[in-house]
């Protein structure tokens, strides 16, 4: 029994070696970073290989000046993590990963973003040299937004709605001379509603809610003009007069979809200048499987993901709930990610499902980038699949509590 258990203890060191080598760590580097005036010292963290691409940081970590703030105004989780992961992928097609260093944004704080959302309300403003614009830059209601007339306000509302939920910034930075970094570009996101959900109180006090869902086509007229708006404000700001830009818009999806939503557009801000200089169309979609949808306009993958959950069943004869999320970019499936509960009576009962999936099931799925989550019918994680593309062995690991 001591020589299995010592045979399985160097086979997982063996794996683990292979996961880990010399070339998977980079090693971090001492710089100098400008902050406000002064210049202070900094390391940029190493840089951990894995299935993606990701931007090496810099450290001791700055929260940005809207740090948490997304949560109140994008109301699905999964837009949440989209929007700010997808930001990343859409900035690496001008500022790349082996060049900039990522930092989260330095120049809108809480109180420049939450202005942002709301109505413009037409009043003029006075600007000190290097402010930005606090205007809103959601369309005005028309009407006092504390007015008890319900009916009135309700209808405002829907005649009115709030196009922009939210901005988010990140900052870029990259090496200037021996052993310094500096701002090196910009990429802002701009998070538009499928939805727009609103409210009205009547005089004793009570809350009406109202809804409506957005015509696509209205959303991206508005998100073009927003973003304008943004470029020329940004270019006022002291320290970003010459900074490169990127304005990402991304639309959501509705409060309790399955899937995130996408960005469709970005718009490139050279250097120096207040306006918009190009515009890049983003053809990015997720695909719930199964559905529908998926078995009408993706077949094939519709098909191997069916074969992958006919497999498993063969396992569990009882029904289980296999759910996959796609993204497709450019019409091509990217990157496919699966999570599958399950009411376990043990460990040994996880590892052995995790085998099956790993050597059976896992074969049935198209070669892109795979993550599969299996979990208990509580939600709590039992074990991970991670299988990158062209790669012959996954990444395997069972949790223990």
């Amino acid at each position: 029994m001591m020589k299995k258990i010592s045979l399985l203890f160097l086979t997982l060191l063996i794996v683990l070696t292979g996961c880990l080598n010399d070339n998977s760590l980079e090693k971090e580097e001492e710089v100098v970073k400008k902050k406000g005036k002064k210049e202070e010292k900094a390391i940029i963290t190493g840089e951990i290989k894995t299935g993606e691409n990701y931007y090496r940081s810099i450290f001791p970590f700055e929260p940005g000046g809207a740090r948490g703030l997304i949560r109140y105004g994008v109301d699905n989780r999964l837009d949440i993590n989209e929007f700010e992961m997808g930001l990343m992928r859409v900035a690496q097609e001008k500022f790349s990963t082996d060049k900039y260093f990522f930092q989260e944004g330095q120049y809108l704080t809480e109180s420049t973003v939450n202005n942002w959302l709301k109505r413009d309300d037409g009043k003029k403003e006075k600007l000190e040299s290097g402010e930005m614009s606090q205007r809103g830059m959601n369309p005005p209601l028309g009407m006092d937004e504390n007015s008890t007339d319900v009916k009135a306000v309700l209808k405002a509302n829907e005649d009115n709605p709030k196009y922009l939920s939210y901005v988010l910034e990140h900052n870029y930075l990259v090496q200037s001379g021996e052993g310094k970094v500096k701002l090196g570009g910009l990429v802002i996101g701009l998070s538009f509603n499928s939805t727009y959900y609103f409210k009205a109180e009547d005089k004793e006090r009570k809350i009406h809610p109202g809804e409506k869902k957005l015509d696509k086509d209205k959303v991206k007229q508005e998100a073009a003009k927003i973003a304008e708006k943004v470029a020329e404000r940004l270019r006022t700001q002291k320290g970003l007069e010459d900074v490169p830009m990127l304005i990402a818009l991304y639309q959501e999806e509705e409060r309790d979809a399955v899937v995130p939503g996408h960005f469709f557009a970005v718009g490139t801000v050279s250097k120096g200048s207040g306006s918009i200089n190009d515009w890049d169309q983003i053809d990015e979609k997720y695909y719930l499987f199964p559905s529908g949808a998926a078995s009408k306009n993706k077949r094939n993958d519709f098909e191997s993901f069916t074969n992958f959950k006919t497999e498993i069943q063969k396992y569990f004869p009882n029904y289980i709930g296999v759910i996959g999320n796609g993204l497709y970019v450019d019409g091509e499936l990217k990157r496919l990610t699966i999570q599958i509960p399950v009411q376990f009576r043990g460990k040994a009962e996880i590892i052995s499902f995790t085998q099956f999936v790993t050597t059976r099931a896992l074969e049935k799925l198209p070669d892109v980038p795979i993550e599969i989550y299996i979990q208990s019918a509580v939600e709590q994680p039992e074990a991970l699949i991670v299988k990158n593309e062209g790669q012959e062995e996954p990444f395997v690991h069972i949790y223990r509590k």
